[in-house]
C-alpha cells in the first residue's frame, strides 16, 4: 500500500500547465492517477479484513505496477524538463530545438504506450481481486480461521496463572486504587506491549480477595477482534445479574443493553474487566453503558494501545527484572527443584545461561514462559546453551515449541489490527540495527522519502514531518515502539526534546524487531542483511539475493560486501551501515529513491560520480562517511529532498551549483564543510531544514530568502551574521539552533549588544543555545516571555558578573545547562526555591570565584546529574540538594582534597556534607587536588 500513495505527488508536477508536452498523453495519465487513488481505496478497505493467499499476491502485483508507474512518470518528467532547459539557453540552439521536439514527441508516445499497459495491467488485476474481496466476508475460510485465533488467545477469569512472578507492586497499588471512594481512578487502562502480562496482572486483581469482598457483583469479558458490542454487553450483564440470565438473552436491542448495564452499575456496586480491548472506537461504542465518575463501580481494561482512554487512569506495565525473568524461568523449566528451594550444584551453572536466555527473551514473560516450557525437557548445560543458541527460531516462527506458538501469535495479531497507514512505518525500523537507538529527526525524513507519510493526512499549518511524528507517536501508544525523550543519565550531553520535537530518538524492543524482520520479508518490504561478522557472505545471504525477485528495499548491517551485484531485481532502496573501498553496479540500483551510505571509505575518498545518474533519487547520506567532496553530478538531481554531508573529520567541500537542488528541503552540513566560495542558498525556494551552517562559509543574506525555512542550525562568527539571524530570521522560524563564537561582544556597545541580546531570548524559536565569547556586562535583566522554549544552554568564557542563576533560573523549559570556564566570575550564586523547573542537566565547570552556591529548596526538582568541575575556591555543596530526590548522578572532578572529604564516608565516619548526598545512587570522585 505504501507504494500507491508516492506517485500522486510526481502525478501533481506532471500535471502542471508547465509541461505542455504531455497533451498527447495526459487523459491516459489522469487515468493513471484515477486508477492509483482507487487502488489505494481498496487496498486501505482489504487490509482491515482478514486475507488469503491468493489476495495477498494479487495486492503484492498491484504495488509492483504502482512503482512500476512511478518511474515511468519520473524518467518523463526529467527527460522532458532537461530538454526544455536545454532549449532556453540560447537562440543558437534554435536548430537543436527542433531535434528536441522530435525526441519530445517519441517521449510521449513512449509513455502514453507505457501508462496504457499499466492501465491495462491494473484492470486486470482489478478484476481478479473483486470476487476474492467479496469472498473475505462472514463465512469465508479466512474469516473462520480469525474467529479460531480469537478463541485460541481468549483467557477467562476462572483460570489461574500458575507460574506467577514478580507485580507484587503492581497488584498492591491497583487493588489501592479500585479501593478509593473517589471516583477519580473509577476507570483503569492497563496498557503494554503484547505477552508482557497484561490479562494475567487484571486475573490477580480480579480474584484478590479484597477485590471480591468490596464489590457486590463481577464480570469478566475478553473483547475479540470480531467486535460485536452486544453480545459484549450481554456477557457482562449475565455475569451481574446471573438471576436474569435467560431474559438477557432476549435482548437483542443495543439501547436496551446499555441501559440495562447502566442502570445496574448505579444501583450496585460492580466490578468490571474487559480483557484485551483494541481500538478506541470499540470503547467510545461501549462507554455509553458504564457510569464512570457517577457511580461506585470498577472497571478495568487490558489493552495494547494507551491512546483508548488516555484521558482516564493509565497504567503502564513494565517488563520483568532481571533477577525475576530468571525466578520465571526457572520456577518453569525446573520445576521440581523450584519446590524444593533448593538448587542443586549440578544445575547451579544453569543460572548463568538462564540469564542471558531472559535477555535474549527482552525480559518478557509470555517469550520466558514459551522457553521455559522447551527446557522443562532439557536438564544439562549443553541442553540450555543449545536452546540459547536456538532462540531466534523458537521466538520468531514457533517453530520446535510443538503446539505453543503462543509468541509469534502474539506478536503477529499486534501487527496485523495496525491501521494500513502505520504497518509500511513499523516494517522500516526493521532496517536498523539491533538495539539501536534510532534518531527520530532521520526517521521522519526517511518515512518521507520512501513515500509512507501521506500528503491527505496533513492538517491545517502542518508539515510532512508533523504527520510523520504523529504517526511515530500512535506506533508508541499502541507499545509497538519505545520512544524517549529527554531522559537521560550520564556525562553524555543529550538530544532534548522540545516543542517541535517530542521525541529524540525511538528502539524496538528485540522481540518487535524480528516481528519487523519476518513480516519485512514476507510482504516483500525490505530484507535486511546482517554481515556484521568477518569472512565470506552467508551462503543464505547468497541465495536469498540470488533466487528473491522481490527485494526492493535492502539494508546492509556491518561490513559491505558485493551484495548487490548479486541481486536480480533493480532496488529503490539501500542502506550500507559500513564498508571499505565500496564500489557498487550503478546500472543495478539506477531506480533508487534513497542512498544510505554511512560510516563508508570511497577510492581516493571520491564519491563516484556516477551517484547522479540516479535521477529517482529523494534521499543521499553520507553520514560519518570519509568523503572529501560533493560530485558537482549530484547537484542535478532532479528529485532530490534531503542531503546529509554529515561527513567524518566534519570536512567536506560544496560545489556552488548545490542551488540547482530546486526541490532540496533538508541540508545537514557540519561546521566545517566549506564551499567553493561562501555557499549560495538561494533559490533554495523548497528548503526547510538547514544544520551545521558556519556565517564563515556561507552567504548570509541568502538566508531572509528562503521562504519555507521552519529549522535553522547556524554557528556566527560576526555582528553582520548575528543581527541577520536575529532580526531578520529569528521570528519566522519554528526552530533555532544558534552557536556564537570568535568574536567578542564585550567590544561592541553595551546598549547594542544587550538589544540583540533582549530580541533573541524573546524569541519563541530560540530551541538550543551556545555563547563562546566574553560578554563582561551581566544578562539582561529577566522579562516576562523571556526564552519560552530554549532547552539547552552553554556558556563558556562569558565573564559575567552579576548571577546568572537569578535571569537564567526563570526559563520555563531550559533542561540542559552548562556554565562553563569563566563563564561566571563572580563570588556567589543563588537557586531560588522556583528556580529551573525542567532543569535535568547542570554542569559548572571551571568557575574560579565561585565561593558559594546556595540551593533553595523547591528549586530544581527535576535535576538527574550534576557536574562540578574545577571550582577550588566553592567551600561546600549546597544543602538543598538534599531535598532533590530526582538526582540520579553527581560527579566530582578536579576538586580540593577538603571539598571531597566533606560528602564521603572515611574510616567509617561520615563527612560533615555525607547526609546531603547519601541518597545519589552514583557519586563518582576523579583526581582530587592536594
Amino acid at each position: 500500500m505504501e507504494l500507491v500513495q508516492v506517485p500522486i505527488e510526481t502525478l501533481r508536477d506532471l500535471l502542471i500547465e508547465e509541461v505542455k508536452f504531455l497533451s498527447g498523453v495526459s487523459d491516459q495519465v489522469e487515468g493513471v492517477k484515477r486508477d492509483l487513488e482507487t487502488i489505494h481505496s481498496f487496498l486501505k478497505d482489504v487490509d482491515a479484513r482478514p486475507r488469503s493467499a491468493i489476495i495477498r499476491n494479487q495486492v503484492a502485483e498491484l504495488k509492483e505496477v504502482a512503482e512500476k508507474a512511478e518511474i515511468v512518470l519520473e524518467k518523463y518528467v526529467v527527460d522532458i524538463t532537461s530538454k526544455k532547459q536545454a532549449a532556453k539557453i540560447s537562440l543558437k540552439r534554435k536548430l537543436q530545438r527542433y531535434a528536441c521536439i522530435l525526441h519530445e514527441c517519441w517521449s510521449v508516445h513512449q509513455v502514453g504506450r507505457e501508462t496504457t499497459a499499466i492501465r491495462s495491467r491494473v484492470a486486470e488485476i482489478a478484476n481478479k481481486l473483486e470476487p476474492m474481496s467479496r469472498s473475505t466476508g462472514e463465512g469465508s475460510l479466512s474469516n473462520t480461521s480469525a474467529n479460531n485465533e480469537d478463541l485460541l488467545r481468549q483467557r477467562y477469569e476462572h483460570e489461574v496463572e500458575q507460574n506467577f512472578v514478580g507485580m507484587e507492586k503492581d497488584i498492591e497499588h491497583l487493588v489501592s486504587c479500585l479501593k478509593l471512594d473517589s471516583h477519580k481512578q473509577s476507570l483503569i487502562s492497563i496498557c503494554g506491549m503484547g505477552g508482557l502480562g497484561k490479562t494475567t496482572l487484571a486475573q490477580k486483581i480480579y480474584h484478590h480477595e479484597d477485590v471480591q469482598s468490596s464489590f457486590k457483583a463481577h464480570a469478566w469479558v475478553c473483547i475479540t477482534q470480531q467486535f460485536r458490542p452486544h453480545i459484549v454487553l450481554q456477557q457482562i450483564l449475565k455475569q451481574i445479574l446471573k438471576e436474569e440470565k435467560d431474559s438477557i438473552e432476549n435482548i437483542t436491542d443495543y439501547q436496551e443493553l446499555v441501559g440495562k448495564l447502566y442502570h445496574v452499575q448505579m444501583q450496585k456496586k460492580c466490578f468490571v474487566v474487559m480483557d484485551d480491548i483494541w481500538e478506541k472506537d470499540h470503547w467510545e461504542i461501549l462507554r455509553r453503558a458504564f457510569p464512570v465518575d457517577a457511580a461506585n463501580s470498577r472497571l478495568v481494561l487490558t489493552t495494547r494501545n494507551e491512546n483508548i482512554v488516555s484521558q482516564e487512569y493509565v497504567y503502564k506495565l513494565d517488563f520483568l527484572t532481571e533477577e525475576q525473568g530468571w525466578e520465571l524461568l526457572r520456577k518453569i523449566a525446573l520445576p521440581k527443584v523450584y519446590s524444593s528451594r533448593e538448587l542443586r550444584t549440578d544445575l547451579a551453572q544453569l543460572k548463568d545461561i538462564g540469564k542471558k536466555i531472559v535477555e535474549k527473551c527482552g525480559r518478557l514473560p509470555l517469550a520466558i514462559s514459551v522457553i521455559g516450557g522447551i527446557l522443562r525437557r532439557k536438564q544439562t548445560w549443553g541442553e540450555w546453551e543449545d536452546v540459547s543458541n536456538k532462540m531466534d527460531t523458537y521466538l520468531k516462527h514457533g517453530e520446535g515449541v510443538g503446539e505453543d506458538k503462543r509468541m509469534a501469535q502474539v506478536l503477529d495479531l499486534s501487527y496485523n489490527v495496525l491501521p494500513y497507514y502505520l504497518k509500511p512505518c513499523f516494517l522500516y525500523l526493521g532496517c536498523f540495527k539491533e538495539d539501536e537507538e534510532i534518531d527520530t529527526e532521520r526517521l521522519y525524513l526517511l518515512w518521507m522519502a520512501e513515500g509512507l507519510i501521506a500528503v491527505q493526512e496533513k492538517g491545517r499549518n502542518e508539515t510532512l514531518r508533523d504527520v510523520a511524528q504523529r504517526y511515530l507517536n500512535e506506533l508508541a501508544l499502541r507499545c509497538m515502539v519505545q520512544v524517549r525523550g529527554d531522559d537521560f543519565s550520564g556525562e553524555q550531553v543529550p538530544e532534548l526534546s522540545t516543542v517541535y520535537n517530542k521525541f529524540t530518538s525511538c528502539r524496538l524492543h528485540d522481540l518487535m524487531r524480528d516481528l519487523c524482520l519476518k513480516k519485512g520479508e514476507e510482504e516483500g518490504f525490505i530484507k535486511v542483511m546482517d554481515l556484521s561478522q568477518e569472512g565470506k557472505m552467508p551462503s543464505s545471504i547468497n541465495s536469498a539475493t540470488a533466487n528473491n525477485n522481490n527485494i526492493r528495499r535492502l539494508a546492509i548491517l556491518g561490513n559491505y560486501r558485493d551484495v548487490i551485484e548479486k541481486l536480480k531485481t533493480p532496488l529503490r532502496s539501500l542502506l550500507v551501515t559500513r564498508g571499505r573501498h565500496i564500489t557498487i553496479d550503478f546500472k543495478k540500483i539506477k531506480f533508487l529513491k534513497t542512498l544510505i551510505l554511512e560510516n563508508c571509505e570511497f577510492e581516493d575518498d571520491k564519491l563516484p560520480s556516477e551517484v547522479g545518474k540516479l535521477i529517482h533519487l529523494k534521499y543521499l547520506s553520507l553520514f560519518e562517511s570519509k568523503v572529501d567532496e560533493l560530485p558537482l553530478s549530484v547537484c542535478y538531481l532532479p528529485y532530490l529532498q534531503t542531503l546529509d554531508l554529515r561527513v567524518m573529520m566534519g570536512r567536506i567541500t560544496l560545489p556552488n551549483a548545490i542551488l540547482n537542488l530546486k526541490r532540496l528541503r533538508h541540508l545537514f552540513l557540519s561546521q566545517l564543510s566549506q564551499a567553493n566560495g561562501k555557499l549560495i542558498l538561494d533559490g533554495l525556494k523548497e528548503l526547510e531544514t538547514v544544520v551545521g551552517l558556519d556565517s564563515r562559509f556561507v552567504r548570509i543574506v541568502d538566508l531572509p530568502k528562503l521562504p519555507n525555512l521552519q529549522l535553522l542550525d547556524i554557528g556566527v562568527c560576526d555582528w553582520e551574521a548575528l543581527s541577520v539571524i536575529v532580526d531578520q530570521m529569528m521570528t519566522r522560524l519554528r526552530g533555532t539552533h544558534l552557536g556564537i563564537c570568535n568574536f567578542g561582544l564585550h567590544n561592541l556597545e553595551e546598549d547594542l549588544v544587550l538589544s540583540i541580546l533582549r530580541k533573541m531570548f524573546m524569541s519563541h524559536s530560540l530551541i538550543t543555545l551556545e555563547i563562546v565569547t566574553r560578554i563582561r556586562f551581566n544578562f539582561p535583566c529577566h522579562q516576562r516571555g523571556m526564552c519560552p522554549n530554549l532547552v539547552r544552554l552553554t556558556l563558556h568564557f562569558s565573564e559575567i558578573e552579576g548571577d546568572v542563576m537569578q535571569v537564567l533560573g526563570n526559563f520555563p523549559m531550559l533542561k540542559f545547562l552548562a556554565l562553563g570556564l569563566n563563564a561566571f566570575i563572580g563570588t556567589k550564586m543563588i537557586c531560588h526555591d522556583t528556580a529551573f523547573p525542567q532543569l535535568k542537566h547542570l554542569s559548572l565547570l571551571g568557575l574560579p570565584n565561585l565561593e558559594k552556591w546556595e540551593v533553595e529548596k523547591g528549586a530544581m526538582p527535576n535535576l538527574s546529574y550534576l557536574k562540578i568541575y574545577k571550582c577550588t575556591k566553592l567551600k561546600m555543596i549546597p544543602d538543598g540538594l538534599r531535598f532533590i530526590t530526582t538526582l540520579q548522578e553527581l560527579v566530582i572532578e578536579y576538586m580540593p582534597t577538603e571539598f571531597n572529604d566533606r560528602l564521603r564516608v572515611v574510616n567509617g565516619e561520615p563527612g560533615q556534607d555525607y547526609h546531603k548526598v547519601r541518597l545519589i545512587p552514583s557519586i563518582i570522585h576523579r583526581t582530587a587536588f592536594n
